[in-house]
């Protein structure tokens, strides 16, 4: 691996905020050399000690003598710059270390850079991909995410380019009531769980981030979405960029998993995507015309043209309509 293309990797694997180790590197020279500038003054200082002449009087002439106490200065300076020449060795040394242990680092250190997560990151790496990546591929439950920043982000990123975004959506199907049920006694069981979880929320939630898609797919050219219903629910969420993968839990302070698309478990992750979308239910969005605003009567007609025959109550067509007109931010 040529030097040049080991510097350019790391150098765009450090700006990721998954890559901790990359940053600390670099937070870690830059800190040895701060102290070793401070520590090169302070050498400086210490080399001219401030003895200072004084001027007395023999005779008619005063003549300048050096003040007894500069010995003992001199002699302080003389220990301080040995400390301190000793210590800038330390610092040149741990510098060169660092660097030779990045030279020599394999390879598959910069490709199979998979990472834990910490929670208070997870918003940000999902975030940044978005004005850039063309292909999203997203397994979730709900898909609110998608409604409130995925959505916009890749429908702005087309208009604004002219280049075609296409989103692939894996998503519960809102017909299986029995299977919504089992996820609704899963999600309220977490810790933290927010609000009373039914098969009828999650239902509402599911074809509000339907219906959002429909609107956007039929009011841009440059935008598309693959929608995919199945009959179950994952416990791990999958968002899927152009250049990572990241896994989520729905408990908002577990851990994730991320890596880059350099890595085979991407690559494998993505087959993962192919695989199940072909084992699930192909909706397409065009058949669909969404008004704006969306009111709850326009809801069932909706619904009917996307061949999902669901019975809702007045509070259902509400609550969806709200959905899609004001989606909540999950990751703040």
């Amino acid at each position: 691996m040529k030097l040049l293309d080991r510097t350019q990797r790391f150098a765009l694997s450090t700006v990721q905020p998954y890559r901790v180790l990359g940053r600390a590197l670099v937070a870690f020279n830059g800190l040895l050399l701060i102290v070793f500038l401070a520590l090169v003054s302070f050498r400086l200082w210490l080399d001219h000690p401030q003895c200072g002449d004084q001027l007395v009087k023999i005779g008619a002439k005063r003549v300048p003598m050096v003040q007894v106490s500069c010995l003992s200065e001199r002699w302080l300076s003389s220990f301080g710059e040995s400390i301190v020449d000793n210590l800038a060795a330390g610092l040149v040394v741990a510098m060169v270390s660092s660097l030779l242990l990045w030279l020599i680092s394999p390879k598959a250190h910069f490709e199979e850079d998979i990472v834990a997560i910490q929670p208070w990151n997870i918003h940000e790496l999902l975030q940044t991909p978005l004005a850039d990546t063309k292909s999203y591929w997203f397994r979730g439950r709900s898909g609110r995410f998608m409604r409130s920043a995925v959505m916009p982000a890749l429908d702005a990123a087309g208009r604004r380019e002219s280049v075609l975004r296409t989103l692939h959506m894996l998503l519960p199907d809102p017909a299986d009531t029995p299977m919504l049920a089992d996820y609704a006694h899963y999600r309220g069981s977490l810790q933290g769980a927010k609000g009373t979880w039914d098969a009828s929320r999650i239902q509402n939630e599911i074809l509000a981030t339907i219906i959002a898609a429909a609107r956007r797919v039929n009011a841009n050219h440059f935008f598309e979405v693959a929608l995919y219903l199945k009959s179950d629910f994952a416990l791990f969420r999958l968002d899927m960029s152009d250049d990572r993968l990241v896994m989520t839990r729905e408990d908002p302070k577990w851990p994730g998993i991320a890596c880059s698309s350099r890595s085979k478990f991407y690559a494998s992750y993505h087959e993962e995507f192919r695989n199940e979308a072909s084992r699930a239910k192909s909706v397409d969005l065009s058949l669909a015309s969404v008004p704006t605003p969306l009111e709850p009567e326009d809801v069932d007609g909706i619904l009917a043209a996307l061949s999902l025959s669901i019975t809702l109550t007045d509070e259902d067509r509400t609550a969806i309509v709200k959905g899609v007109e004001k989606p909540e931010r999950p990751y703040g």
